[in-house]
């Protein structure tokens, strides 16, 4: 920033601050005078082949099966939006698959790809998924867990290299709340899906994040 600019912001918070109070100048002069960070993308697809975003509990199933189809679909979206893929697997297409298929389960992550039309596939092992710390209580507490892994039609990982059980984004969670309606599951499956797919897609894509707090935050 020139020293010219310096000047005429200076120059406008003695003016704005006779009339705002001080945490509102200093938030509004952090997002002016501090840019936010470029992060570049952990791994860049190959966007001229399709993809296929699959999210797997095999292992350690999870009750609320919507979550896979919720997470599928918003990072779909999400790469679709940030041009990090050109064409990806539709969820309604896994799903027609898997229930097609009695040995499924058994195919293998590269040949499910294959079946698909996919030639690179986004793996999310979801080893972390719950609504509530205890199901017999009106508290809601949502956590969501994943590791992500690239792997090519070979079954090969192709990131991370140095991680062969993938890399683990920071745990989704929601605060606690409690309400009675047994509905209001799907409304934390829904917050904790947009939180995860955030993080997972951010991995393919060039985004920008904030520059720690602001001046005030905890």
């Amino acid at each position: 920033m020139n020293c010219k600019r310096q000047i005429i912001l200076i120059t406008l918070l003695t003016v704005m601050g006779a009339s705002l109070g001080g945490c509102t100048i200093f938030g509004w002069m952090y997002n002016v005078m501090v840019p936010p960070q470029k992060v570049p993308a952990a791994y860049k697809l190959d966007k001229d082949t399709k993809v296929l975003v699959l999210v797997d509990d095999l292992g350690k199933p999870v009750r609320y099966e919507q979550i896979k189809r919720l997470l599928t679909e918003k990072v779909n979206r999400l790469l679709l939006e940030n041009k990090a893929a050109k064409r990806v697997v539709s969820y309604e297409d896994v799903f027609r698959l898997a229930a097609s298929k009695k040995d499924f389960n058994r195919l293998g992550i590269a040949n499910v790809a294959r079946e698909l039309g996919a030639g690179q596939i986004v793996y999310v092992y979801l080893d972390e998924f719950s609504l509530k710390d205890d199901p017999n209580i009106s508290l809601w507490h949502g956590k969501l867990g994943v590791a992500v892994r690239v792997v090519d039609l070979e079954g090969q990982t192709k990131w991370p290299i140095d991680r062969p059980s993938g890399h683990r984004p920071e745990t989704a969670e929601t605060p606690q709340v409690d309400n009675a309606s047994t509905t209001h599951g799907a409304t934390i499956a829904a917050e904790l899906a947009d939180e995860m797919a955030l993080k997972i897609a951010r991995l393919f894509y060039k985004h920008s994040i904030a520059r720690g707090h602001m001046p005030g935050e905890d």
